[in-house]
Protein backbone atom coordinates (compact mmCIF):
# COMPACT_ATOMS: atom_id res chain seq x y z
CA UNK A 1 0.00 0.00 0.00
CA UNK A 2 1.40 3.39 -1.01
CA UNK A 3 1.08 6.80 0.64
CA UNK A 4 -2.05 7.72 -1.33
CA UNK A 5 -4.01 5.61 1.15
CA UNK A 6 -2.14 6.41 4.37
CA UNK A 7 -0.96 9.49 6.21
CA UNK A 8 2.42 9.66 7.93
CA UNK A 9 4.72 12.44 9.06
CA UNK A 10 7.26 13.01 6.31
CA UNK A 11 10.98 12.88 7.04
CA UNK A 12 14.02 13.82 4.91
CA UNK A 13 17.21 11.88 5.56
CA UNK A 14 20.31 10.55 3.80
CA UNK A 15 19.91 7.55 1.50
CA UNK A 16 21.57 4.41 2.89
CA UNK A 17 22.76 1.40 0.91
CA UNK A 18 19.85 -0.67 2.20
CA UNK A 19 17.44 1.87 0.63
CA UNK A 20 18.48 0.92 -2.90
CA UNK A 21 15.62 -1.51 -3.59
CA UNK A 22 13.05 1.16 -2.68
CA UNK A 23 14.97 3.81 -4.63
CA UNK A 24 15.00 1.59 -7.71
CA UNK A 25 11.25 1.03 -7.39
CA UNK A 26 10.64 4.81 -7.47
CA UNK A 27 13.18 5.22 -10.28
CA UNK A 28 11.51 2.61 -12.51
CA UNK A 29 8.07 4.05 -11.83
CA UNK A 30 9.26 7.54 -12.77
CA UNK A 31 11.50 7.26 -15.84
CA UNK A 32 11.31 5.49 -19.20
CA UNK A 33 15.12 5.11 -19.16
CA UNK A 34 15.88 4.54 -15.46
CA UNK A 35 19.27 4.36 -13.80
CA UNK A 36 20.40 0.83 -12.98
CA UNK A 37 21.64 -0.41 -9.61
CA UNK A 38 25.28 -0.04 -10.60
CA UNK A 39 24.84 3.65 -11.47
CA UNK A 40 23.23 4.34 -8.11
CA UNK A 41 25.93 2.41 -6.25
CA UNK A 42 28.75 4.25 -8.02
CA UNK A 43 27.12 7.64 -7.44
CA UNK A 44 26.41 6.98 -3.75
CA UNK A 45 30.02 5.92 -3.20
CA UNK A 46 31.25 9.30 -4.48
CA UNK A 47 32.39 11.38 -1.49
CA UNK A 48 30.84 14.47 -3.11
CA UNK A 49 27.38 12.91 -3.28
CA UNK A 50 24.37 14.48 -1.55
CA UNK A 51 21.67 11.78 -1.51
CA UNK A 52 18.41 12.58 0.25
CA UNK A 53 15.23 10.55 0.61
CA UNK A 54 11.79 11.57 1.81
CA UNK A 55 9.96 8.88 3.75
CA UNK A 56 6.60 8.38 5.37
CA UNK A 57 6.96 5.80 8.07
CA UNK A 58 8.94 2.99 6.48
CA UNK A 59 7.90 3.93 2.94
CA UNK A 60 10.32 5.75 0.62
CA UNK A 61 8.27 8.30 -1.34
CA UNK A 62 11.01 10.08 -3.31
CA UNK A 63 14.65 11.07 -3.49
CA UNK A 64 17.06 13.69 -4.81
CA UNK A 65 20.72 13.06 -5.64
CA UNK A 66 23.29 15.79 -6.27
CA UNK A 67 27.06 16.31 -6.41
CA UNK A 68 28.76 18.85 -4.14
CA UNK A 69 31.31 20.47 -6.49
CA UNK A 70 33.92 23.15 -5.80
CA UNK A 71 31.73 26.24 -6.12
CA UNK A 72 28.34 24.80 -7.02
CA UNK A 73 25.97 21.88 -6.52
CA UNK A 74 24.91 19.76 -9.51
CA UNK A 75 21.48 18.17 -9.10
CA UNK A 76 21.64 14.85 -10.93
CA UNK A 77 18.19 13.35 -10.43
CA UNK A 78 14.91 13.92 -8.64
CA UNK A 79 12.02 11.47 -8.47
CA UNK A 80 8.79 11.07 -6.51
CA UNK A 81 6.72 7.88 -6.65
CA UNK A 82 3.51 8.45 -8.70
CA UNK A 83 1.40 7.63 -5.62
CA UNK A 84 2.99 10.52 -3.74
CA UNK A 85 2.99 13.21 -6.42
CA UNK A 86 1.12 16.47 -6.06
CA UNK A 87 2.11 16.90 -2.40
CA UNK A 88 5.17 19.10 -2.80
CA UNK A 89 7.70 16.37 -1.97
CA UNK A 90 9.94 17.13 -4.94
CA UNK A 91 10.01 20.79 -3.93
CA UNK A 92 10.94 19.90 -0.34
CA UNK A 93 13.78 17.66 -1.48
CA UNK A 94 15.28 20.27 -3.81
CA UNK A 95 14.86 23.02 -1.21
CA UNK A 96 16.78 20.90 1.30
CA UNK A 97 19.63 20.32 -1.17
CA UNK A 98 19.74 24.06 -1.89
CA UNK A 99 19.67 24.95 1.82
CA UNK A 100 22.59 22.65 2.60
CA UNK A 101 24.56 23.89 -0.40
CA UNK A 102 23.99 27.57 0.39
CA UNK A 103 25.12 26.98 3.99
CA UNK A 104 28.42 25.69 2.59
CA UNK A 105 28.91 28.86 0.55
CA UNK A 106 28.11 27.37 -2.87
CA UNK A 107 27.62 30.00 -5.55
CA UNK A 108 24.98 28.27 -7.65
CA UNK A 109 22.98 25.13 -8.36
CA UNK A 110 22.78 23.60 -11.84
CA UNK A 111 20.67 20.81 -13.38
CA UNK A 112 19.54 19.38 -16.70
CA UNK A 113 15.92 18.62 -17.57
CA UNK A 114 14.27 17.32 -20.73
CA UNK A 115 12.83 20.17 -22.76
CA UNK A 116 9.55 18.23 -22.97
CA UNK A 117 9.25 17.80 -19.19
CA UNK A 118 7.00 20.78 -18.56
CA UNK A 119 6.01 19.89 -14.94
CA UNK A 120 9.66 19.55 -13.89
CA UNK A 121 10.69 22.78 -15.63
CA UNK A 122 7.79 24.57 -13.94
CA UNK A 123 8.86 23.25 -10.53
CA UNK A 124 12.47 24.31 -11.01
CA UNK A 125 11.43 27.72 -12.33
CA UNK A 126 9.23 28.28 -9.26
CA UNK A 127 12.29 27.52 -7.12
CA UNK A 128 14.29 30.25 -8.85
CA UNK A 129 16.10 28.22 -11.51
CA UNK A 130 16.41 29.88 -14.91
CA UNK A 131 17.16 28.41 -18.34
CA UNK A 132 20.63 29.46 -19.50
CA UNK A 133 21.29 27.19 -22.49
CA UNK A 134 20.16 24.15 -24.46
CA UNK A 135 22.26 20.99 -24.74
CA UNK A 136 21.39 19.48 -28.10
CA UNK A 137 20.75 15.71 -28.09
CA UNK A 138 21.76 15.38 -24.43
CA UNK A 139 19.44 12.43 -23.74
CA UNK A 140 20.83 9.58 -25.80
CA UNK A 141 17.78 7.32 -25.45
CA UNK A 142 15.59 9.70 -27.49
CA UNK A 143 18.16 12.26 -28.70
CA UNK A 144 16.07 14.89 -26.89
CA UNK A 145 17.55 18.26 -25.94
CA UNK A 146 18.21 19.23 -22.33
CA UNK A 147 17.41 22.59 -20.81
CA UNK A 148 20.33 23.67 -18.63
CA UNK A 149 18.93 25.54 -15.61
CA UNK A 150 20.84 27.47 -12.96
CA UNK A 151 19.94 29.06 -9.62
CA UNK A 152 22.11 31.69 -7.93
CA UNK A 153 22.59 30.72 -4.27
CA UNK A 154 24.33 33.90 -3.18
CA UNK A 155 22.56 36.31 -0.86
CA UNK A 156 23.08 39.65 -2.53
CA UNK A 157 23.66 42.55 -0.14
CA UNK A 158 21.69 45.79 -0.24
CA UNK A 159 22.44 49.16 1.33
CA UNK A 160 20.57 52.29 2.35
CA UNK A 161 23.15 54.90 1.44
CA UNK A 162 23.66 58.62 1.04
CA UNK A 163 24.14 59.71 -2.56
CA UNK A 164 25.45 62.97 -4.01
CA UNK A 165 24.15 64.20 -7.36
CA UNK A 166 26.91 64.43 -9.96
CA UNK A 167 24.58 65.33 -12.84
CA UNK A 168 20.80 65.57 -13.30
CA UNK A 169 20.14 66.44 -16.93
CA UNK A 170 17.14 66.31 -19.26
CA UNK A 171 18.11 64.08 -22.22
CA UNK A 172 14.71 64.09 -23.97
CA UNK A 173 11.47 65.99 -23.30
CA UNK A 174 10.42 64.88 -19.81
CA UNK A 175 13.20 62.25 -19.54
CA UNK A 176 16.17 62.80 -17.23
CA UNK A 177 19.51 61.11 -16.71
CA UNK A 178 20.64 61.12 -13.07
CA UNK A 179 24.23 60.31 -12.13
CA UNK A 180 25.03 59.73 -8.47
CA UNK A 181 28.16 59.32 -6.38
CA UNK A 182 26.94 56.48 -4.22
CA UNK A 183 28.48 53.50 -2.40
CA UNK A 184 26.00 50.63 -2.78
CA UNK A 185 26.76 46.98 -3.65
CA UNK A 186 27.17 46.14 -7.33
CA UNK A 187 23.86 45.87 -9.17
CA UNK A 188 23.07 43.40 -11.92
CA UNK A 189 21.27 44.44 -15.12
CA UNK A 190 17.53 44.43 -14.39
CA UNK A 191 17.84 45.35 -10.72
CA UNK A 192 16.55 48.66 -9.34
CA UNK A 193 16.98 51.11 -6.49
CA UNK A 194 14.47 53.00 -4.33
CA UNK A 195 15.18 56.74 -4.36
CA UNK A 196 14.18 58.96 -1.44
CA UNK A 197 13.61 62.32 -3.10
CA UNK A 198 13.35 64.41 0.05
CA UNK A 199 14.07 64.02 3.77
CA UNK A 200 10.51 64.99 4.70
CA UNK A 201 7.30 62.98 4.42
CA UNK A 202 6.18 64.48 1.10
CA UNK A 203 6.43 62.43 -0.99
CA UNK A 204 6.19 59.68 1.59
CA UNK A 205 7.23 56.72 -0.59
CA UNK A 206 10.55 56.26 -2.37
CA UNK A 207 10.58 56.01 -6.15
CA UNK A 208 11.72 52.76 -7.83
CA UNK A 209 14.18 53.39 -10.68
CA UNK A 210 15.98 50.77 -12.77
CA UNK A 211 19.76 51.01 -12.78
CA UNK A 212 21.16 52.29 -16.09
CA UNK A 213 24.79 51.60 -15.15
CA UNK A 214 27.09 51.28 -12.18
CA UNK A 215 30.85 51.58 -12.15
CA UNK A 216 33.57 53.00 -9.91
CA UNK A 217 31.21 54.31 -7.24
CA UNK A 218 28.90 55.98 -9.76
CA UNK A 219 25.27 54.93 -10.29
CA UNK A 220 23.31 56.07 -13.36
CA UNK A 221 19.52 56.23 -13.46
CA UNK A 222 17.08 57.28 -16.18
CA UNK A 223 13.59 58.47 -15.32
CA UNK A 224 10.58 60.12 -16.88
CA UNK A 225 8.70 62.85 -15.02
CA UNK A 226 5.26 61.42 -14.29
CA UNK A 227 4.11 62.68 -10.91
CA UNK A 228 5.02 64.76 -7.89
CA UNK A 229 7.97 62.61 -6.82
CA UNK A 230 9.77 62.58 -10.16
CA UNK A 231 8.91 66.27 -10.72
CA UNK A 232 10.69 67.09 -7.45
CA UNK A 233 13.59 64.85 -8.46
CA UNK A 234 13.99 66.75 -11.75
CA UNK A 235 14.53 69.97 -9.76
CA UNK A 236 17.49 68.56 -7.85
CA UNK A 237 20.87 70.08 -8.68
CA UNK A 238 24.48 68.98 -8.71
CA UNK A 239 25.85 68.51 -5.20
CA UNK A 240 22.48 67.93 -3.54
CA UNK A 241 21.92 64.72 -1.62
CA UNK A 242 19.50 61.79 -1.93
CA UNK A 243 19.13 58.45 -0.20
CA UNK A 244 19.35 55.26 -2.26
CA UNK A 245 18.17 51.81 -1.16
CA UNK A 246 19.45 48.92 -3.26
CA UNK A 247 20.22 47.11 -5.38
CA UNK A 248 16.87 45.34 -5.20
CA UNK A 249 15.01 42.64 -7.10
CA UNK A 250 16.03 39.90 -9.51
CA UNK A 251 17.93 40.87 -12.65
CA UNK A 252 18.33 39.34 -16.10
CA UNK A 253 19.99 35.99 -16.68
CA UNK A 254 22.84 35.70 -19.15
CA UNK A 255 21.71 33.00 -21.59
CA UNK A 256 23.84 31.16 -24.11
CA UNK A 257 22.38 31.90 -27.55
CA UNK A 258 23.24 32.44 -31.20
CA UNK A 259 21.41 35.77 -31.28
CA UNK A 260 20.50 38.19 -28.48
CA UNK A 261 17.65 40.66 -28.96
CA UNK A 262 16.76 43.54 -26.64
CA UNK A 263 13.30 45.12 -26.94
CA UNK A 264 12.73 48.47 -25.18
CA UNK A 265 9.50 50.42 -25.21
CA UNK A 266 8.15 53.26 -23.09
CA UNK A 267 10.48 53.74 -20.11
CA UNK A 268 12.05 50.30 -20.55
CA UNK A 269 15.43 51.50 -21.78
CA UNK A 270 17.63 51.53 -18.60
CA UNK A 271 17.85 47.83 -17.66
CA UNK A 272 18.37 46.79 -21.27
CA UNK A 273 21.13 49.35 -21.89
CA UNK A 274 22.84 48.08 -18.72
CA UNK A 275 22.56 44.51 -20.02
CA UNK A 276 23.66 45.30 -23.59
CA UNK A 277 26.71 47.22 -22.32
CA UNK A 278 27.56 44.16 -20.23
CA UNK A 279 27.09 41.56 -23.01
CA UNK A 280 28.28 43.67 -25.99
CA UNK A 281 26.38 41.54 -28.49
CA UNK A 282 23.00 41.42 -30.22
CA UNK A 283 20.31 43.61 -31.77
CA UNK A 284 18.77 46.44 -29.73
CA UNK A 285 15.23 47.47 -30.70
CA UNK A 286 13.88 50.77 -29.39
CA UNK A 287 10.20 51.54 -29.89
CA UNK A 288 8.42 54.89 -29.37
CA UNK A 289 5.47 56.88 -30.65
CA UNK A 290 7.75 59.61 -32.01
CA UNK A 291 11.41 60.63 -32.07
CA UNK A 292 10.94 63.11 -29.18
CA UNK A 293 10.16 60.20 -26.84
CA UNK A 294 13.47 58.46 -27.47
CA UNK A 295 16.60 58.95 -25.37
CA UNK A 296 20.21 57.81 -25.43
CA UNK A 297 20.06 56.51 -29.01
CA UNK A 298 23.64 57.64 -29.66
CA UNK A 299 24.78 55.74 -26.59
CA UNK A 300 22.97 52.55 -27.62
CA UNK A 301 24.31 52.82 -31.16
CA UNK A 302 27.87 53.08 -29.81
CA UNK A 303 27.76 49.82 -27.80
CA UNK A 304 30.34 47.45 -29.33
CA UNK A 305 28.81 44.42 -31.04
CA UNK A 306 25.25 45.77 -30.79
CA UNK A 307 23.13 46.81 -33.80
CA UNK A 308 20.46 49.46 -33.18
CA UNK A 309 16.95 49.26 -34.68
CA UNK A 310 14.61 52.22 -34.07
CA UNK A 311 10.84 51.87 -34.55
CA UNK A 312 8.52 54.88 -34.31
CA UNK A 313 4.77 54.85 -34.85
CA UNK A 314 4.84 58.09 -36.84
CA UNK A 315 8.00 57.30 -38.82
CA UNK A 316 9.88 60.32 -37.43
CA UNK A 317 12.93 58.10 -36.81
CA UNK A 318 13.95 54.68 -38.03
CA UNK A 319 11.20 52.45 -39.42
CA UNK A 320 7.45 52.89 -39.04
CA UNK A 321 5.86 50.48 -36.60
CA UNK A 322 5.96 49.10 -33.08
CA UNK A 323 8.88 47.64 -31.20
CA UNK A 324 7.27 44.22 -31.63
CA UNK A 325 7.20 44.72 -35.40
CA UNK A 326 10.96 45.13 -35.19
CA UNK A 327 11.22 42.01 -33.04
CA UNK A 328 9.27 39.96 -35.58
CA UNK A 329 11.51 41.16 -38.40
CA UNK A 330 14.76 40.46 -36.56
CA UNK A 331 13.59 36.98 -35.60
CA UNK A 332 12.46 36.31 -39.17
CA UNK A 333 15.95 37.30 -40.35
CA UNK A 334 17.57 34.84 -37.93
CA UNK A 335 18.45 31.52 -39.63
CA UNK A 336 16.42 28.48 -38.59
CA UNK A 337 18.14 26.42 -35.94
CA UNK A 338 19.83 29.37 -34.24
CA UNK A 339 18.92 29.81 -30.59
CA UNK A 340 17.46 33.22 -29.76
CA UNK A 341 17.43 34.95 -26.37
CA UNK A 342 15.08 37.92 -26.00
CA UNK A 343 15.14 40.50 -23.20
CA UNK A 344 12.29 43.01 -23.04
CA UNK A 345 11.13 45.90 -20.88
CA UNK A 346 8.26 48.28 -21.52
CA UNK A 347 4.45 48.53 -21.46
CA UNK A 348 2.54 45.38 -20.56
CA UNK A 349 0.89 45.15 -23.98
CA UNK A 350 4.29 45.21 -25.69
CA UNK A 351 5.65 42.53 -23.35
CA UNK A 352 2.64 40.28 -23.93
CA UNK A 353 3.04 40.55 -27.71
CA UNK A 354 6.82 40.01 -27.47
CA UNK A 355 6.24 36.89 -25.37
CA UNK A 356 3.79 35.53 -27.96
CA UNK A 357 6.22 36.18 -30.82
CA UNK A 358 9.06 34.52 -28.94
CA UNK A 359 6.88 31.51 -28.19
CA UNK A 360 6.00 31.15 -31.88
CA UNK A 361 9.70 31.08 -32.76
CA UNK A 362 10.74 28.87 -29.84
CA UNK A 363 12.90 31.66 -28.38
CA UNK A 364 13.56 32.13 -24.68
CA UNK A 365 12.38 35.49 -23.36
CA UNK A 366 12.80 37.31 -20.07
CA UNK A 367 10.70 40.40 -19.37
CA UNK A 368 11.16 43.19 -16.83
CA UNK A 369 7.82 44.38 -15.48
CA UNK A 370 7.08 48.02 -14.70
CA UNK A 371 4.74 47.98 -11.70
CA UNK A 372 3.92 50.56 -9.04
CA UNK A 373 5.85 49.73 -5.86
CA UNK A 374 5.53 50.77 -2.25
CA UNK A 375 8.40 49.42 -0.18
CA UNK A 376 10.60 47.80 -2.84
CA UNK A 377 11.52 44.67 -0.89
CA UNK A 378 8.35 42.60 -0.56
CA UNK A 379 6.75 43.70 2.71
CA UNK A 380 3.75 45.69 1.49
CA UNK A 381 2.75 43.23 -1.30
CA UNK A 382 1.59 46.20 -3.36
CA UNK A 383 3.08 44.99 -6.65
CA UNK A 384 1.84 41.40 -7.00
CA UNK A 385 1.24 39.72 -10.36
CA UNK A 386 -0.25 36.37 -11.29
CA UNK A 387 2.07 33.56 -12.39
CA UNK A 388 1.81 29.83 -12.94
CA UNK A 389 3.03 29.47 -9.36
CA UNK A 390 0.51 31.85 -7.79
CA UNK A 391 0.77 35.50 -6.85
CA UNK A 392 4.33 36.84 -6.62
CA UNK A 393 5.82 40.23 -5.79
CA UNK A 394 7.43 42.11 -8.67
CA UNK A 395 9.89 43.85 -6.34
CA UNK A 396 11.06 40.61 -4.70
CA UNK A 397 10.64 37.72 -7.15
CA UNK A 398 11.03 40.13 -10.10
CA UNK A 399 11.07 42.59 -11.72
CA UNK A 400 12.57 40.17 -14.26
CA UNK A 401 10.57 37.04 -15.04
CA UNK A 402 10.66 34.22 -17.55
CA UNK A 403 7.73 35.20 -19.78
CA UNK A 404 6.43 31.62 -19.76
CA UNK A 405 5.81 31.86 -16.01
CA UNK A 406 3.46 34.86 -16.28
CA UNK A 407 -0.32 34.66 -16.74
CA UNK A 408 -0.90 37.43 -19.24
CA UNK A 409 -4.70 37.50 -19.03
Amino acid sequence: MHGADRVYELDIRHIEHNDLDAVLEVERASFSSPWDRGTFETTLEDSRCIALKVTSGVELAGYCIALDLTSMVHILTLAVHPAWRGRGLGRRLVEEVLRRSASKGKVCAVLEVRTSNVPAKSLYSSLGFVHVSTWRGYYTDTNEDASIMVKDLRVRPIADAEAAIVENREVAPGTWRLELDCAIPQAEPGQFVMVQVDEGLDPFLRRPLAVLSQRKGRVELLYRVRGRGTALLAKKNQGEGLRILGPLGRGFTKRASDRTIYVAGGTGLPPLVFLAERLEAGVFIVGAKTISETALLDRVGAIPGVALVVMTEDGSSGDIGLATDGLRRVMDETPDGEEIAVYACGPMGMLKEAAALARERGARIEVSLEERMGCGFGVCAGCVVETRHGLVRVCREGPVFDAEDLLWG
